[in-house]
């Protein structure tokens, strides 16, 4: 009889912004099973089946898993990494202010939105994030299905209503005043810009996990990973700040969006950041008001509640 040993590893729920506290099983970088993990300031020892179920996508096998340069007209290469960050750096580089706009994802974590928050001072750029509203349980499901909303406004990344720029940044590429657009890990085309808009653009950056519309037209496509690949934090709803571990490896060429931000903010800025996760979020708590006096240590296993 063969017994199989799954490797625990901490981390929480993104399937809504409860955030709830789980024990992900993994083995031989497969993930085969989310389990509550108890904190009673969250989920006390529950978790929703939507939750508990919600894992196959990150093992799926259509998952971007190359760095690449395309030409949104037809044709498309694999490069490096050190490439990709120099060309968009270059890119960039020429950007006039006002000319750059951003819709990054509530799913992205609060180091990736501090730095991307950083990347869209410097060009005084227009952001925004996508919400995602569906019918909660009025228990554990939240009607928000975003994991991060909360740190997407504190970081200020989105505004207080989310999505409320979308239309001004399709304006922007109509009327040619936006020429740069940067998009994590999301579908734009879904939500009113369009692929007309998109080709409009000089410059179209796009980091996901999976295959979309708005990446088949980006520039340059970036290999983000799943939070089971990553280390990181998240704001939940009611301004818990937990963070979560890395339970398997990412695929091929993905690597945690921080990581190379942290590379192009350092080029774009001059303003060198911290190679660690911990130093990452040791310096955003100093510069983002909302989560002064927190550390990485500090957090512990259950989070620490800021005010949202």
């Amino acid at each position: 009889m063969r017994v199989w040993f799954l490797k625990e590893t901490k981390s929480v729920c993104t399937s809504c912004a409860t955030g709830c506290n789980i024990v992900t099983g993994s083995r031989e970088e497969r993930i085969y099973r989310y389990e509550p993990r108890e904190n009673d300031a969250v989920n006390s020892c529950w978790m929703c089946d939507y939750g508990r179920l919600n894992y196959k996508w990150i093992g799926a096998e259509n998952r971007l898993t190359e760095v690449k340069r395309q030409n949104p007209g037809g044709g498309s290469e694999k490069i490096t990494w050190t490439a990709a960050v120099r060309e968009i750096t270059e890119r960039l580089g020429r950007a006039r202010p006002g000319s750059v706009a951003m819709v990054i994802s509530a799913r992205q974590t609060n180091e990736e939105l501090y730095l991307l928050f950083k990347l869209a001072k410097k060009f005084d750029a227009l952001t925004d994030s996508i919400p995602r509203v569906k019918e909660g349980d009025k228990l554990l499901l939240s009607a928000d299905r975003n994991p991060n909303s909360s740190g997407a406004r504190l970081t200020g990344i989105s505004p207080a209503q989310m999505g409320s720029n979308l239309a001004k940044i399709a304006e922007g590429i109509g009327n040619g005043s936006i020429k740069t657009l940067i998009v994590f890990g999301e579908d734009v085309t879904k939500h009113g810009i369009e692929r007309d808009l998109l080709v409009k653009l000089d410059t179209l950056i796009v980091s996901d996990i999976a295959p979309n519309r708005t990446a088949e037209l980006a520039h340059y496509v970036l290999p983000g990973c799943a939070h089971a690949e990553k280390r990181g934090s998240f704001t939940n709803g009611k301004g818990r700040v937990q963070k979560f571990m890395k339970a398997v490896e990412p695929r091929g060429d993905a690597r945690p969006e921080w990581e190379f931000l942290h590379e192009l903010v350092h080029n774009v800025t001059g303003k060198n950041g911290f190679a660690s996760i911990e130093g990452l979020f040791n310096q955003m708590a100093q510069e983002v008001p909302a989560f002064n006096g927190l550390t990485w240590a500090g957090l512990g296993d259950t989070g620490v509640t800021v005010s949202v």
